[in-house]
C-alpha cells in the first residue's frame, strides 16, 4: 500500500499544534506583588505646656491610730470627734479588774521572795563562820550558798512579774502621745476590744497638707527637681489660698481606683485650711516636645511595650518603632518619646504589617 503525502495546510496545522502544546509546558511569569494600602500622617512636634488642676482634702501629716496594748472591756472613751487634747491626756480606758488582781499577786510574791533571800542569806553566813571554825562540813556550806543564790534568782524573777505587772495595769489607759485632735473613733464604752484594735484617730492639725488622687496618664513627675509648686485654694472660699510642694508621690497604683496619690505639704497654711477640707490644687507643668496621634496608630509589640509603624521614604517599607506615652485622650496618644518631626506614621492598617513591607499610602492621608 502506497504511503500517504501530507498536504501542504496539514503540515502547518501539525506544527501549530505542536508549538501550542510546547507553550503550555512552560511556567507562567508570576505579577509582581502589590503594596498594602494604608492611611499615614506625618508626625508634628508640638510643646505641651498645660496645668493640673485636681481635687482633693486637708489632711493632718502626723495621724496615727491609737489602740489598747492589751485587749479588754472598753469602760469609758473620754473624748469625742473633734475634741483638741494635750499630750498624756486621758483618751479612753479598759476594765483594770484583772490587771489589779495580777499586780496584788505579783506584789505578794515579791514579798515571799525577799523573805526567802533574807532567810538563805542568814544560813549561808552562818554555814560560812561555822566552816571557818571547822564545827560543819563543805557540802553544807555549798548547799547553803546554793540556797542563797536560788533565792536571790527567784527574788529577780519575781520583780521582773511586778514589772509586768505594773506595765498591763497601765496599759488599760490610753493616752495622747503627743497634742492634737481627735478625728476618728472606732468604739464604744462596753465593747470588748482586741490588743491593737483602732479605739480613736489623733491628728496634728500644726502639720495640713493636701491629699490628691490622680490619674497616672494625666501628670508624669520625672526627679526631684522638676517637681512643680502646687497653688492650693479652699473650695468653699477661693479667695484662701497657700502655696505647697509636692512632697510624696506613691509609687504604686490604688488597686480600685487606679489613682495615685500625690501629697503636698503646706508649711505657711491659713488656720481655715481645717482638716477634712476639701481644696483644689493647681500645678503648671514643665513644657515639652510631643507628638500628638490618633489612637489607631499604636501597635503592641511581643513584650507588651507600645510601638508604632514608620514609613521609611523613598523606599515605602515600614518599621516598627518603641515610643514612650505620656497620656492617653478621647481618640488620641500624646507620645514623648521615640519620633522625630516629619516623619511618617501610619495610622490605618497596622494591624496587616510586618517589618520590611512595601505600602502604599492612601490619596490624601500622608505625604
Amino acid at each position: 500500500m502506497p504511503w500517504l503525502q501530507p498536504s501542504q495546510p496539514a503540515c502547518v496545522a501539525i506544527f501549530l499544534l505542536i508549538g501550542l502544546a510546547l507553550a503550555g509546558c512552560e511556567q507562567p511569569t508570576p505579577p509582581p506583588a502589590e503594596a498594602t494600602t494604608v492611611r499615614a500622617i506625618p508626625a508634628q512636634t508640638t510643646r505641651l505646656d498645660n496645668t493640673a488642676t485636681l481635687t482633693g482634702q486637708i489632711q493632718s501629716r502626723h495621724e496615727s491610730n491609737l489602740s489598747f496594748r492589751i485587749g479588754g472591756k472598753l469602760v469609758e472613751r473620754a473624748v469625742e470627734i473633734g475634741q483638741s487634747v494635750k499630750v498624756n491626756d486621758l483618751l479612753a480606758r479598759l476594765d483594770d479588774q484583772d490587771q489589779r488582781n495580777s499586780l496584788r499577786s505579783a506584789e505578794s510574791e515579791v514579798s515571799s521572795a525577799k523573805a526567802a533571800v533574807e532567810q538563805s542569806r542568814a544560813q549561808e553566813e552562818r554555814q560560812r563562820a561555822l566552816l571557818a571554825n571547822g564545827f560543819t562540813t563543805r557540802v553544807q556550806f555549798d548547799n547553803a550558798q546554793r540556797r542563797y543564790a536560788q533565792a536571790q534568782a527567784d527574788l529577780d524573777s519575781a520583780e521582773a512579774k511586778l514589772r509586768n505587772a505594773q506595765d498591763n495595769l497601765s496599759y488599760t489607759e490610753l493616752r495622747a502621745d503627743r497634742d492634737g485632735v481627735i478625728t476618728g473613733k472606732a468604739a464604744e464604752a462596753g465593747q470588748v476590744v482586741m490588743a491593737g484594735q483602732m479605739v480613736v484617730q489623733l491628728a496634728d492639725p500644726d502639720a495640713a497638707e493636701a491629699v490628691f488622687q490622680v490619674p497616672g496618664a494625666s501628670i508624669r513627675l520625672e526627679g526631684n527637681g522638676a517637681l512643680p509648686p502646687v497653688e492650693v485654694r479652699l473650695v468653699s472660699d477661693h479667695s484662701q489660698v497657700a502655696e505647697g510642694t509636692i512632697r510624696e508621690v506613691s509609687p504604686g497604683v490604688d488597686p480600685v481606683t487606679r489613682t495615685y496619690t500625690i501629697k503636698v505639704s503646706l508649711p505657711n497654711a491659713p488656720r481655715t485650711f481645717l482638716l477634712g477640707a476639701a481644696v483644689t490644687g493647681r500645678a503648671k507643668l514643665p513644657a515639652r516636645p510631643v507628638v500628638s496621634l490618633p489612637a489607631s496608630a499604636l501597635f503592641e509589640t511581643i513584650q507588651g511595650a507600645p510601638a508604632v509603624w514608620v514609613v521609611a521614604q523613598p523606599a515605602a517599607t515600614v518599621s516598627l518603632r518603641p515610643v514612650s506615652i505620656l497620656q492617653f485622650d478621647t481618640g488620641t496618644v500624646t507620645i514623648s518619646k521615640g519620633l522625630d518631626d516629619g516623619e511618617l506614621v501610619v495610622i490605618g492598617g497596622v494591624q496587616k504589617l510586618r517589618p520590611g513591607q512595601k505600602v502604599a499610602i492612601a490619596q490624601g492621608e500622608g505625604a
